[in-house]
């Protein structure tokens, strides 16, 4: 994982070619995220974040300079992120933003074009957010949601797919039944009579984090009895975790993340978690990729030779293979999208995993790599 080898490269990477100037002032790095807010609050954006810091600090910063997590909430309103916009880039002057959760970067993006800067490691839970150039992702998105279907056991013969709208992913002979799940939804005795019904042997669960643990509880009090319970990583809570372990359900998870990331974050949360006040959410994709994104920086910026936005993304923009150390495939941040509408989901990888003893487990560490069919 590049986490275990910064030390190392960061010397090799300067060796005469680092500039940045305000040598030993802190390298301020913005986060964007709800925390206080009637929405979906994620806190731990911001902790693994400084987690994360932590760590690079602890090893001598980038180029010589301190990491700097500047915070701001943006309630989880367009007006809340126009605010973050103006403190972040014109008060706190950050060099970027890492790990935004993304649901509110429209307002945000007109800031980035006119500091020619970017949002790294982006969430980009928005069209705007997966629609901007100046918006870079490490997340797989719904690419992780066919490849789940990939990796079933050739013997999956009837998947009973939950879904939040109405698009599903299918592969080859497997039957299908859809069984449609409200976003808003808190009663789900009416999903696992269905469910039951179809008699399937596989339930894929693409709902929200936090209609998860309640669905599965429901369909164990409806008698469902043993299904594979398939998800990706982006419904992971910690009361799922808990709840998938209690009741014994056999299940599948595609990752967004694979084995050195999980362990590198492991680490450092075991490490340097007490020194930022702690975490609350060590499972939630977006708390990993907050942390990765931090991580990564430290190794990108001295490849660039400058704390500079605009070199830092041109030198993105060139990168056919960009290295994760192995959280992901390499990506390639220079190929034509998929989807043309949103050009910036540019990670096609994702991880096979499961819940095992109450805790997320790689069972496949070679990712998996999504390709649109021939």
């Amino acid at each position: 994982m590049a986490a275990v080898s910064l030390s190392m490269s960061l010397t090799a990477a300067c060796a005469g070619a680092c500039t940045g100037g305000s040598a030993g002032n802190p390298i301020k790095l913005g986060v964007m995220t709800s925390i206080e807010t009637n929405a979906v609050s994620q806190p731990w954006i911001v902790q693994a974040a400084r987690i994360a810091a932590a760590k690079v600090n602890s090893e001598g910063g980038i180029m010589g300079r301190p990491i700097e997590i500047v915070a701001c909430d943006d309630h989880g309103t367009p007006q809340g992120a126009a605010a973050c916009s103006q403190q972040l880039f014109n008060g706190d002057d950050v060099l970027m933003t890492v790990g935004n959760d993304g649901a509110q970067e429209e307002a945000l993006i007109p800031a980035l074009e006119a500091h020619n800067t970017i949002s790294w490691a982006s969430a980009a839970a928005s069209i705007s957010s997966l629609g901007s150039d100046n918006v870079y992702t490490l997340i797989p998105y719904f690419w992780s949601r066919s490849i789940l279907i990939d990796m079933l056991p050739e013997t999956t013969r009837h998947v009973a797919y939950v879904s939040r709208s109405d698009e599903i992913h299918v592969r080859g002979s497997v039957e299908y039944t859809p069984i449609e799940l409200a976003p808003t939804s808190t009663d789900f005795d009416r999903a696992c009579v269905d469910i039951r019904q179809t008699g399937a042997d596989t339930v894929f669960a693409d709902v929200y984090p936090d209609q998860a643990a309640g669905l599965l509880q429901a369909c164990d009090r409806a008698g469902t009895g043993k299904l594979l319970w398939a998800m990706t990583s982006s419904t992971l809570t910690p009361l799922l975790i808990e709840t998938l372990t209690e009741l014994d359900q056999p299940n599948i998870v595609a990752l967004a993340f694979g084995q050195p990331a999980l362990d590198g974050f492991a680490a450092d949360v075991a490490e340097f978690g007490p020194t930022i006040g702690g975490i609350t959410n060590t499972v939630a994709d977006t708390a990993v990729n907050a942390w990765l994104g931090v991580t990564l920086l430290a190794d990108i910026i001295p490849r660039v030779g400058s704390v500079d936005a605009a070199k830092i993304r041109a030198w993105l923009d060139r990168q056919k293979a960009f290295d994760t150390g192995g959280a992901t495939a390499p990506i390639d941040f220079t190929a034509a999208p998929i989807v043309e509408s949103l050009p910036r989901i540019t990670n096609r990888s994702a991880t096979q995993g499961e819940i095992r003893n109450g805790a997320v487990v790689v069972t496949n560490p070679t990712p998996f790599t999504y390709g649109p069919p021939s």
